[in-house]
């Protein structure tokens, strides 16, 4: 009864798609029989046209490009950051660079801190190139004194006069004091008569500026007087502007009165400025960190400022400095592309042992160093022809890809393993025949294997091509393109020398020199043995389906599943750039020590407004700074129009003027930008038709900006929350002409804004895709959907390990979760596909399968394993992130595949193929792991068939060679759930 019910359970719909799946598995098998027939013939024509493919396509490589720059890898190309960028460096390109050193010691206010930041200041101020020095590349700002009757900073009295107005500002501090505005105390030409004169100085800010760089004078300070100055003193020594140096300290100690009394760290401020002289006749670096055209003696400096900064030599041992120049995101970016080369060097080598001792035998004529060698050889011709053909339709090459060669070589293992999987598990009929129709087999039966997971995997990532995010784009064209290169390569390349190295060991000759014949030769018992095998077939298929191993079984699948999804629900999604720096470079260091000690900085940003009627357009602007202010999202706004308009209402002036003509405008702007309150818009926040003097009126207004800042944000769906927020504020302004905002980190904010949703569209079509080919390969929706509960499953429980392990949502494991669906179905499929082919009870048939395609999937587990193990070493976010999902791939994937689905085949698995008792099949014994025993020579096989001993289910014996497959793969019940496991 219980037969006759599995039987009906495999009636007719499984039928059709059984004669769907057999139809095309038939065309492919008599096609790679043909096909490794000839190959056999003609091995060394094969050969040659595999290096000839492969030296064609590595043509390509000459428009091979590197892309680091982030807006062009992390942000969709037509999403509004790009817009507004492209628009702010054709209309208003940037003038200025900033470079900040973060200085970090138990207090940052000791004398010996601050005569560090010193020397610092003056090693930048003493680094040149031929082109340029600090003064030479430098922006500047006036210097402007308290009193326009008082000498300038620079006499010869310096220390006196800067002790002298500390002691003032000790003694007394108004924080309503503005200071004195002479451009309203004297007449217009006195005033600018006076500016022409006036010192300018490079834009260097710390608290530093408190004592005027004076070193002599820092050198007296007491204790004392350097906590007193931080604390009282309001204007900068250098440049005369007011300045709150206590924000210029981080992790602030204060005392019971609110002073501060010590800081855990400072911050050390440079600005250089763009020759744009230079870049207009396009002597230029195009700076790839931050998008810049810089002119190259400037850009040539920073290079020589980041030595001098970084350079330890007389650094005390209790200040620690981290650096962030402009240039530096560029720099470390571009070296790190290549620079984690080293571990695929590793892994290959580890990999080619492995494979060697997996592919042979521990003696001399069964050892297959050549064919391992070979057979790893296809990787890399793989690796340049999927270079090569992308490179040629100029496809960018962006730092994640460096996880493809990783990813072609466990591919290309796990192709190796099947095929020779597939020869050693030859029927004894088809071992009696000659060479070039044995290897015809061996591919008839393996090529199909190869070509589902092959397929499945290339679908997945042509699908994942199909993104808005460019380098998840570029990693899906690489990838697809690599894993069609090495299945050809594997089925062809490695073929052809799998037939040269099959005849060298028929003919008794040495593994390594095959010119060397051995005479009278007898494998070692040794070399023998098969462990891994005797391992599944008498104890893991034996005691996995007792009734208390079940009931462990199935328990501990329900409380991972509970606990995972737990996990996943706390799986938040986030995206930085700044990952994809290496864990050990500066700049790194730098952005953690930044959060560290100022976290309560928020994003600042931009909006750009474009040629416009400025007088008409003044109430707008009015009303949308103060939506913005009212914003939950905005913390402030610096912006000249309130200052512009303060300025003018202190002399009684109406700001709006309904009646204010534009020339009156002009005129009027060009006062205040020319006045203390106003200079320093006129620098950064304006760019004007042509340049005006003091005593002129502004010329025609092209481009201008203010600045705004956001609160901190907690995470990153209130980030999205803010940046639409402004942008819909800046959307209903009502302002004619352009006006956008605009902020670098943005840049994050968009892709984290799609990437969910770019995440689940790719893994929801990947996995549509795996169901209707893992339809075709098992032909029966009960045990389909059963694999792909065991895909679910995986996926949850890898999600779960992410949050777990510190990983969020972003765009590199966005690829690798669509990767592991191609990796952990094999797992299950293979396992299920076994047990269809099976005849019995259920746990007859579980029995079976376990015994049959246990060695080979848990192998294909650890050499996927294998291949990318040392990433646990790299500091790479792209290396750690893969390493760290792959491993819980294989981890949960093999769980799931040979422990859980077994279980759950053994208490509800459906019927078998209504043709599996039909014909003889290979017993569990006769079906060997990849260390299973050799071929014999020709006239040798007779004799050994017929000492082989039957075992239980001797019926089920091999197909003969000449009968059509009744699974996915002909003879499918024994070859194709051979198969390794493949991503």
């Amino acid at each position: 009864m219980k037969g006759s019910a599995e039987r009906r359970a495999g009636s007719h719909p499984n039928s059709v798609l059984h004669r769907i799946s057999l139809g095309v598995v038939t065309v492919l098998e008599q096609a790679f029989y043909r096909y490794g027939c000839v190959i056999a013939q003609r091995p060394a024509v094969f050969i040659v046209l595999c290096l000839a493919i492969t030296g064609v396509f590595s043509v390509g490589l000459m428009k091979f490009t590197l892309e680091e720059r982030p807006f062009k890898l992390w942000i969709p190309q037509d999403s509004n950051f790009i817009h507004v960028m492209e628009w702010q460096k054709e209309n208003f390109p940037a003038e200025f660079r900033a470079h900040v050193a973060l200085y970090e010691a138990e207090n940052v206010l000791d004398k010996t801190v601050l005569l560090e930041m010193l020397r610092v200041h003056e090693a930048v101020n003493s680094a040149t190139t031929p082109e340029a020095s600090w003064s030479s590349t430098c922006a500047k700002l006036p210097s402007i004194p308290d009193s326009i009757f008082s000498r300038k900073r620079r006499s010869a009295n310096q220390t006196d006069r800067i002790k002298k107005d500390l002691q003032k500002q000790r003694f007394k501090r108004d924080e309503n004091e503005e200071g004195t505005d002479w451009s309203l105390v004297f007449p217009r030409g006195i005033y600018c008569s006076y500016l022409e004169d006036i010192t300018q100085e490079c834009m260097e800010h710390s608290i530093l500026e408190v004592w005027g760089y004076d070193r002599d004078y820092i050198n007296s300070l007491e204790p004392e007087e350097i906590i007193e100055d931080i604390n009282t003193v309001e204007k900068s020594a250098v440049f005369g502007f007011p300045t709150n140096f206590t924000e210029m300290l981080g992790d602030i100690e204060r005392d019971s009165r609110g002073r501060v009394i010590g800081a855990g760290a400072t911050r050390q401020l440079w600005v250089t400025r763009i020759n744009r002289t230079a870049v207009s006749v396009g002597d230029f670096v195009d700076d790839t960190g931050t998008g810049m055209e810089v002119d190259t003696a400037g850009f040539n400096w920073e290079k020589e400022f980041i030595k001098a900064v970084l350079n330890e030599t007389e650094r005390p041992d209790n200040v620690s400095l981290y650096l962030m120049a402009s240039s530096s995101f560029g720099m470390i970016s571009g070296d790190t592309i290549l620079g984690d080369a080293q571990y695929f060097a590793i892994g290959f080598m580890v990999v080619f042992v492995y494979v060697q001792v997996m592919l042979g035998r521990f003696n001399l004529v069964e050892q297959r160093p050549i064919l391992s060698l070979m057979g790893l050889t296809c990787v890399g011709m793989s690796i340049f022809v999927s270079y090569g053909i992308c490179s040629f339709f100029e496809i960018p090459f962006g730092p994640v890809n460096n996880v493809l060669p990783f990813l072609l070589l466990g591919l290309g293992i796990d192709d190796m393993f099947v095929i020779m999987q597939a020869w050693n598990t030859l029927t004894p009929h088809e071992k009696t025949l000659k060479l070039t129709e044995r290897i015809g087999k061996a591919l008839k039966h393996a090529g199909v294997s190869i070509t589902v997971t092959s397929l499945t995997d290339f679908a997945a990532f042509a699908i994942g091509s199909g993104t808005v995010l460019p380098a998840l784009r570029s990693f899906c064209l690489y990838a697809a393109v690599g894993i069609a290169a090495v299945y050809f390569f594997q089925a062809t390349f490695f073929v052809a020398w799998f037939s040269l190295d099959q005849r060298r060991l028929e003919d008794n000759r040495q593994g390594i020199l095959w010119c060397w014949k051995v005479q009278n030769w007898t494998p070692n018992q040794c070399s023998q043995k098969e462990l891994c095998q005797s391992f599944f077939n008498e104890i893991y298929a034996k005691y996995l389906l007792t009734l208390p191993v079940k009931v462990v079984i199935l328990v501990s699948t329900a409380v991972l599943l509970s606990v995972s999804a737990w996990g996943l629900s706390n799986l938040r999604q986030d995206f930085n750039p700044i990952w994809f720096l290496p864990q050990s470079s500066y700049l790194f260091k730098f952005f953690m020590k930044n959060e560290e000690y100022f976290p309560n900085v928020g994003e600042e940003g931009t909006l750009y407004f474009g040629t416009m009627n400025m007088t008409a357009e003044l109430p707008n602007i009015e009303s949308l700074i103060k939506k913005l202010n009212e914003s939950e999202y905005v913390s402030e706004i610096d912006s000249w129009y309130l200052k512009y308009k303060k300025y003018w209402e202190k002399q009684d002036y109406i700001v709006p003027d309904p009646e204010e003509t534009e020339e009156d405008f002009l005129y009027q702007l060009g006062v205040f930008l020319y006045s203390p309150s106003g200079s320093r818009y006129r620098i950064k926040n304006f760019l004007f038709e042509s340049p005006f003097r003091c005593t002129e009126p502004a010329t025609q207004v092209l481009a201008s900006s203010m600045e705004y800042k956001h609160k901190v944000m907690s995470d990153s769906r209130e980030q999205i929350r803010a940046m639409d927020d402004v942008k819909h504020i800046v959307r209903n302004a009502n302002i004619s002409g352009y006006v956008q905002p605009f902020a670098r980190a943005y840049s994050g904010w968009e892709t984290n804004k799609i990437i969910e949703k770019e995440l689940y569209q790719n893994m929801g079509l990947a996995m549509m895709v795996v169901l209707l080919v893992t339809l075709v390969l098992i032909a029966n929706v009960v045990a389909s959907i059963m694999v792909l509960v065991c895909v679910i499953f995986t996926l949850v429980d890898v999600a779960a390990l992410m949050h777990w392990w510190g990983l969020t949502i972003d765009t590199v494991s966005c690829i690798d979760l669509v990767l592991a669906i191609g990796l952990c179905v094999d797992y299950a499929a293979h396992v299920a596909h076994t047990f269809m082919t099976k005849t019995g009870s259920r746990d007859q048939r579980v029995r079976q399968a376990v015994q049959t395609i246990g060695p080979a999937v848990l192998n294909g587990g650890f050499s996927t394993f294998l291949a990318f193990i040392f990433l646990a070493n790299s500091d790479s976010h792209v290396f750690i992130t893969f390493f760290k999902i792959f491993f819980a791939v294989v981890l949960y994937g093999l769980f799931h595949g040979l422990v859980f689905l077994p279980v759950l085949l053994s208490l509800v698995g459906p019927a078998a193929y209504p043709s599996a008792g039909s014909s003889p099949q290979h017993s569990p014994y006769e079906v060997q792991e990849l260390c299973s025993q050799p071929p014999q020579l020709p006239n040798h096989i007779h004799q050994e068939v017929l000492e082989e001993k039957p075992l239980e289910d001797q019926g089920n014996s091999s197909l003969d060679a000449r009968a059509p497959s009744s699974g996915v793969i002909s003879n499918g019940k024994r070859i194709f759930v051979m198969q390794v496991s493949s991503v």
